[in-house]
Parts: C-alpha cells; structure tokens; sequence
C-alpha cells in the first residue's frame, strides 16, 4: 500500500488503526514558499507556480495529500468582485462588490454570465489546469485535493457578510435567489475539477457555521445546494466547515460528503459520537493555537488525541496559517512515530 491508498482508504471509511495524516485545507507557508521558489501572491495565479508550491508540502513534510488553491476568493472574484492579491504572508481577499449597495444589495442581474462561462475564465482555469497537471504526473502517488467555496460563502463575499445575514431574516426570498443562480455555477466548477482529475472535491462553506447561521437555518441556506453541488461529483467528496459545528453535523452528514472537516471548538469526542460512523471525519489539530503558536510536542499530543476519540485523518482543523513552523508540520506528518 503506498501513501496514497492509505487515504483514500480512510476516506472510504476503512482506514487502519492509526489514521493518517494528511492535510485537506490551506497548505502553503512561508518558509515552503522560500524553499520552492514559489510564492504568493503569484502562485495563486500562475498554475505552475500554483502547482509547485502545493508539492512543497509533500516533500517537505511528507504528507500524502496535494492541495490547490490557497484561498476562497476565486469564485467571487470570478463573478466580478475586486481582490486584494495579498502578499507572501496574506492571501487574496475580497475588497468590493459589484452587488453591494448603499443599502443592502442588488437582484441578481439578468445577464449574469452562465455556469459554462463562469468555469471557462478568471482563477477557475488556473485551478482546474494545476488539478489536471498535479493529477497527471502525481495523481500515482498522491491525493489531489481540490478547494471550491461553497454557494453561501461565495454569497457572502458577494453581497456582504452583513448584508447577507439581514437578508436572511428580512428578505430570504431574494438571497434564494442568489443561492439560486450561483449554486450551478459552483457544481459545475466541481464537475470541471473532478474531471480534470482530483481524488478529493472540499467544499468550504464556512458561512454555515452556526457562529454565522443559525442551526435551523442550515438546511435551507446551504445543505440543500451542497446536496446538489455532491449530487454530480465523480469522486470524493468532503465538506468543510469552521466553527461551532456540533449542532449541524447530522445536516453535513445529509449533504452525501463523504468526509467532514471540522475544528476542535465542534467537540472532538462528541463529533464522532454524533456522526457515528455515517461519514469520515478531518481534523482536527488547532491551526493557530496549536500548529501555529505550539511546540512539536503540542502537535503530536493533539493529533494523537483526535486519533483515540475516531477521527478518520488526522489534519488542521481549517487553513495552515502562513507562518507556521516547519518542525509543527512536520510533527502533524508524522505524529504516529514521534
């Protein structure tokens, strides 16, 4: 069994005693980007920058997992909003909208382009061309993660958090529509990527936490479109979310992921206790408290701790922070053997 097997072995819920490690979130750090000659903010443009700073992980630390892009800001960007590229140390990030008004946010515009067009241009190409190249001549070897955003997150980034949460409550009708009109967009983009040749589609639909949306509201504003989203994925699928998740897991579960992503503030014991086998678990060693701001030693108990409580991969409970410390990564690695 090489590395690879291994995971996707955890991924189909027969993983061995100890899970591995692997990592299904943000990858890239500074010091990988100093290594490999590869750096933001041009690797999340350039797919052979963006492809040779997602190896970086692997052969420095050994993980069995190769994972693009770095950020969440490329649908958005895609439908027309204005990005900071950022900087070797920072991520792109939205800055403007288009749809944002004075008060609230427009109607989804009739011209808006189509899921065919929305996938053919802007960062979607850099992204499915590095998955088509990673998968072509590492796809043997590793797992090939690929990173959308999902429906209600792109919306945030789109209409404003703030104007998303009040349109929620006043006027849910209008955000349907938005959810609507960017959910086969997302799909599609989803499909494009598993085409291209990823193992592994995540989902990163933070928006849905319960620290944003109510619990009750889980399955109106986002199970049902990623339930959709799932529905045409020819391969893995995981759904990532950040937060306070305890109260929604039974609502990830429905959406058909394969495996859930969650951090250690969703309970580790009781998150397995509460999924109970209906799907994979990912996490959940603490990206800042611990992989950031933690000695080795920190690492390897954490990782060893979600490993007891039934997790079936041993990861970052969301993106590796830029400026974490080699050494961490690599007890996160290899947290069975140190």
């Amino acid at each position: 069994m090489n590395r690879k097997d291994a995971v996707l072995d955890a991924l189909n819920g027969d993983g061995e005693d100890i899970p591995p490690a692997a990592v299904f979130t943000q990858t890239a750090t500074v010091s990988q980007m100093e290594r490999c000659g590869s750096r933001w903010p041009e690797a999340n443009y350039d797919p052979d920058m963006m492809c040779k700073l997602a190896l970086e992980c692997s052969r420095s630390f050994g993980f069995s997992t190769v994972r693009v892009p770095f950020c969440v800001s490329i649908e958005a960007e895609r439908l027309g909003c204005a990005v900071d590229r950022g900087s070797i140390g920072s991520q792109p990030s939205v800055i403007s909208s288009p749809y944002r008004m004075e008060e609230g946010f427009s109607d989804v515009p009739e011209d808006l382009m189509s899921p065919a067009e929305f996938v053919s241009g802007g960062r979607c190409t850099v992204v499915s061309e590095s998955v088509h190249s990673l998968a072509e001549k590492h796809g043997d070897d590793l797992v090939v993660v690929a990173g959308i955003t999902g429906p209600l997150t792109t919306l945030t980034h789109v209409l404003g958090a703030e104007n998303l949460l009040m349109g929620m409550v006043l006027c849910p009708e209008r955000v349907y529509g938005w959810l609507d009109a960017v959910t086969p967009m997302i799909k599609t983009y989803a499909e494009t990527l598993a085409h291209c040749g990823a193992d592994d589609i995540q989902v990163t639909e933070g928006s849905a936490s319960p620290d944003l949306t109510p619990p009750h509201d889980f399955e109106r504003f986002a199970g049902g479109r990623l339930r959709s989203i799932f529905s045409g994925i020819g391969c893995k699928k995981s759904l990532h979310i950040c937060g306070e998740a305890y109260e929604i897991l039974d609502g990830m579960v429905s959406t058909g992921a394969d495996a859930l992503s969650i951090e250690k503030r969703a309970g580790m014991g009781h998150a397995v206790e509460r999924v109970g086998g209906r799907a994979v678990l990912i996490g959940c060693v603490d990206p800042v408290g611990t992989l950031l701001s933690g000695t080795p030693a920190d690492v390897v108990t954490e990782a060893r701790a979600c490993a007891d409580c039934g997790f079936g991969i041993i990861a970052p409970g969301c993106g590796v922070p830029p400026m974490t410390p080699d050494d961490n990564l690599n007890a996160l690695a290899h947290y069975d053997g140190m």
